[in-house]
């Protein structure tokens, strides 16, 4: 028998119940109590006709379990997010209960059902403290309550909002984030008047401004968004730089394996990204490499280069995480340097000696000598010695001495002379004084002191690269000789040699190079306009026309036009505004192109007429 007891102890015989068991049975769970009541539990043993003694005991039922776990998952401007973790047991649902403090005998109420486990409470005030209860409601009522305080979020404006790393036509807007925000809208001004906006997610706290005048000054706003509410406007003031690219990119103290790379400093730059590698010429001579480099950096000197190569050096502008124009140039490292200067200073029956000048990087110098008909000999030397007399020779025997300057590992090219050892008669004096006195693109002019006795000179000169000798013999009484239709840009081996009828003399050694083609000057673009830009030049003296050439700086298709040695500007129309172009020009000096000259241009509007 299960009666409840009244709060006095006195069994309430009308809310009695009586539950039956088999006799094997040994235990029962009584459901269906009422929480936290006193039962009296009667257990009668029950016979054929006859009813036994009874037990009884008196238990207390315990309150109903309540909602664990209550808390705020997320706070917004007129909202709570809350959260529970459920009870065990068979619910009904759940009740949330908020008494409403400034509307007395008003409260807010709602019935959920027992499935759910988080609710959002809407039409609450802003930056505002709630007292929130929630029950579990179960089939015997409600459990007792949980409660929680939480407070609405304050409508603020945005906090940290810095726009900065600005070039010519972008800046960047970076700002902290506004707990609760739905998004932002980020708007900017121009000094004219005109106003763009961009409405952000919840997520964005960067955003690049991109398609802005260079030189000109934005005022740039920002204000959260709370659903379909806006938050309060932070304001930030920027100007765009003039130039963001840089305007001189070159490279001096070129040596066989080192160059030094200077550029002008960039305003508002936060660093530089140098690429260098070899010319498609050069292509396997070495491989690309690059580094960026900080702000206050304008030079930067690159080191192990391979010689005797061309290099195209690239400088991009660093704004942040953005990239700017890049400005390219090219520079050639030296050759293995060769020995200049090499000659017989005198001669004997059984020694030759030679004297030659230092080559810088050199490690030691390697000489070597032989006849037509003998074994080679060689003798390194250290860097220090610029002269040697070799020893132990034969008489009346042409021998051919070379000398290389060593770098390390590796040998430079060689150069050669010849020496013929006489007997017993008078050697012919060799020519003193020998110099180049004049250069120029396609001639050298050599001059030397006369050599008394003899009959005229011989001279050779040949490519030091390779390729065909030629000689002329000259009278007695020269002194001077010029060499005409040489190659520009080229080191030639310049012998000459005293003669006495058909003898000829120990011939002095010289080396120079022709200058190079001259260059267009003065290249610029005037004039820009939203679609074409005219190129302007100083005419270049003795040229057949030039080679103009462009493409966008992201593109390796390239336009070109070949024009007259009378043209000093040219119109180039249909260019894409906003983009940066290479334009490039070349003198031609018939089926000879010049040395190139290389500017960078935005196409944009020319503000200033």
């Amino acid at each position: 028998m299960v009666t409840p007891l009244s709060s006095r102890g006195q069994l309430l015989l009308n809310q009695q119940r009586q539950l039956d068991r088999k006799a094997d049975v040994s235990s029962a769970v009584v459901t269906e109590l009422s929480p936290k009541t006193e039962y009296s539990l009667t257990l009668y043993a029950v016979y054929p006709n006859l009813i036994g003694n009874s037990e009884t005991i008196t238990v207390k039922t315990t309150l109903l379990p309540k909602v664990s776990n209550f808390r705020v998952i997320e706070e917004g401007l007129f909202s709570l997010r809350l959260g529970w973790t459920s009870p065990l047991g068979k619910l009904n649902g759940f009740k949330i209960f908020i008494p409403r403090s400034n509307r007395p005998g008003l409260a807010y109420e709602q019935l959920l059902p027992g499935d759910i486990s988080s609710h959002v409470i809407d039409g609450l005030e802003e930056d505002k403290k709630y007292t929130v209860n929630i029950y579990a409601v179960y089939p015997e009522g409600p459990s007792e309550p949980v409660s929680l305080v939480g407070k609405t979020l304050k409508l603020v404006a945005v906090k940290q909002f810095m726009v900065q790393n600005a070039t010519t036509d972008t800046v960047q807007a970076r700002w902290e984030s506004v707990k609760g925000a739905t998004g932002y809208r980020l708007t900017w001004a121009s000094p004219d008047g005109h106003i763009e906006n961009i409405n952000l997610g919840e997520n964005f706290n960067f955003y690049m401004i991109q398609g802005l005048h260079s030189g000109s000054e934005y005022i740039v706003t920002i204000n959260p968004i709370f659903g379909d509410t806006e938050g309060p406007v932070t304001t930030n003031n920027v100007k765009t730089l003039e130039s963001s690219a840089v305007q001189t990119l070159k490279a001096s103290a070129v040596s066989t394996s080192s160059a030094v790379v200077s550029w002008n400093s960039v305003p508002g730059a936060t660093g530089y990204r140098l690429a260098w590698g070899p010319t498609p010429e050069f292509a396997g001579r070495d491989r690309p490499r690059q580094l960026a480099l900080n702000s206050s950096t304008t030079e930067y000197k690159l080191k192990n280069v391979a010689h005797d190569t061309e290099y195209v050096l690239t400088l991009y502008v660093l704004f942040g995480s953005a990239v700017g124009p890049g400005i390219s140039a090219t520079f050639r490292t030296s050759p293995l340097g060769y020995v200049s200067n090499f000659k017989v200073t005198s001669y004997t029956s059984t020694s030759i000696a030679v004297e030659w000048s230092p080559i810088v990087g050199a490690t030691e110098y390697k000489l070597s000598w032989y006849t037509d008909d003998g074994k080679p000999q060689s003798q390194y030397l250290d860097r220090s010695v610029l002269s040697h007399q070799i020893k132990n020779l034969i008489p009346q025997s042409t021998y051919t001495i070379t000398i290389l300057a060593v770098y390390g590992n590796l040998e430079g090219p060689d150069i050669s002379l010849s020496q013929l050892t006489f007997s017993e008669s008078e050697p012919i004096q060799p020519v003193r004084e020998l110099k180049v006195v004049d250069i120029g693109v396609n001639s050298f002019t050599l001059s030397w002191k006369k050599t008394p006795g003899v009959s005229g000179y011989k001279i050779y000169w040949i490519p030091f690269l390779g390729g065909k000798e030629k000689s002329q013999v000259v009278p007695a009484a020269s002194t001077s000789f010029t060499m005409d239709n040489l190659q520009e840009s080229s080191a030639y081996k310049i012998q000459v040699s005293p003669m006495i009828g058909g003898r000829e003399g120990s011939p002095v050694l010289v080396t120079a190079r022709t200058l190079d083609l001259p260059k267009v000057e003065g290249f610029a673009a005037l004039n820009t306009t939203e679609s074409s830009a005219v190129l302007n030049w100083t005419r270049v003296a003795g040229v057949s026309g030039y080679l103009l050439s462009w493409r966008h700086i992201s593109v390796l298709d390239t336009k070109t036009e070949t024009l007259g040695p009378a043209f000093s500007s040219y119109k180039i129309s249909d260019l894409q505004y906003g983009r940066t172009y290479i334009f490039s020009i070349r003198p031609l000096y018939g089926e000879v192109e010049g040395p190139i000259s290389t500017i960078y241009q935005r196409i944009c509007k020319n503000l200033h007429k």
